[in-house]
């Protein structure tokens, strides 16, 4: 019912989008007629959902709507900006840029850094003018922890590093080692200052082992403790007893812990395969 009403009160502040608070709002907000089209069938359809709800000032979530596709257009008019800076034949990369040699991986990590703080901080053009200008510079300065970070964790992820890595952490594969080394670039960008970068990499690769043996334990129990009667029922289909189901949750959270499990494993199918297989191996055991 209340989604009527808050309709009713939309079609009396906007019309035809000819209503003065509509002029105010095409005019305050520097948007086009089809973007603010788009707007009010969001609004509307948010109402619908009850997204919008009957004690918010109508006004204020007009404006808060028209003010939030501003402020995304405004960002992705600085990110084609910073696309444009970073162009090889522009001026501003001739003149402040082109002096310094950076790879290709390093500059995709610039711009990527850049990128985010646009979405997340809205910064200036000069302030985007400037990070670029520090992080070139700092590519340049830092080329040795690059260089041993690059040496560490190989072309293809392949180093006898990582190879190391992965045997003494199983649940660290090629994705843990690109976010880790992501992160590690990233800090060097900002000057991080690492008393030994081989150190600063297995400390984050120990960190990324542990912190997934956490998740995974999470939804185990989440799995077999949450959910206690499904369990209780999924053994006794299998002909397993409470005990053979203590068995299993202690052997499954004994290879999590050991690094075999990942939590991307751990969903019902699983579970149902570790009954199968630990009920063929009683039986076969009998």
């Amino acid at each position: 019912m209340f989604s009527k009403v808050m309709i009713s009160r939309l079609d009396e502040l906007i019309g035809e989008f000819d209503t003065p608070f509509f002029n105010y709002l095409l005019y305050s907000y520097d948007l086009d007629l089809y973007d603010c089209e788009l707007i009010i069938s969001k609004i509307r359809n948010d109402i619908n959902e009850e997204i919008i709800s009957s004690d918010d000032n109508l006004v204020e979530v007009v404006e808060d709507y028209f003010e939030a596709r501003r402020m995304e257009g405004e960002k992705q008019d600085k990110i084609e900006y910073l696309a444009l800076l970073m162009s090889e034949d522009d001026e501003f990369y001739i003149k402040f840029l082109n002096r310094y040699t950076v790879s290709p991986g390093d500059r995709d990590m610039i711009y990527d850094k850049v990128r985010t703080a646009i979405l997340k901080d809205n910064i200036s053009d000069f302030e985007i003018r400037r990070s670029l200008q520090y992080y070139f510079s700092n590519a340049v300065k830092q080329e040795s922890y690059v260089r041993t970070l690059k040496l560490l964790v190989g072309d293809s992820y392949d180093s006898l590093t990582v190879k190391s890595v992965k045997r003494q952490y199983p649940n660290i594969h090629d994705e843990d080692i690109y976010r880790i080394s992501n992160e590690m670039y990233s800090q060097i960008l900002d000057s991080h200052d690492f008393a030994n970068i081989k150190s600063a990499f297995f400390d984050k690769v120990m960190r990324r082992s542990e912190a997934k043996k956490a998740e995974a334990i999470e939804k185990w129990d989440n799995l077999v403790l949450g959910n206690g009667d499904s369990f209780n029922r999924l053994l006794e289909s299998k002909n397993l007893t409470l005990d053979d189901g203590e068995r299993i949750k202690v052997d499954v959270r004994t290879r999590i812990l050991n690094g075999g499990i990942c939590a991307d494993r751990i969903d019902g199918v699983f579970l149902t395969m570790i009954c199968n297989d630990y009920g063929r191996e009683k039986h076969e055991g009998k």
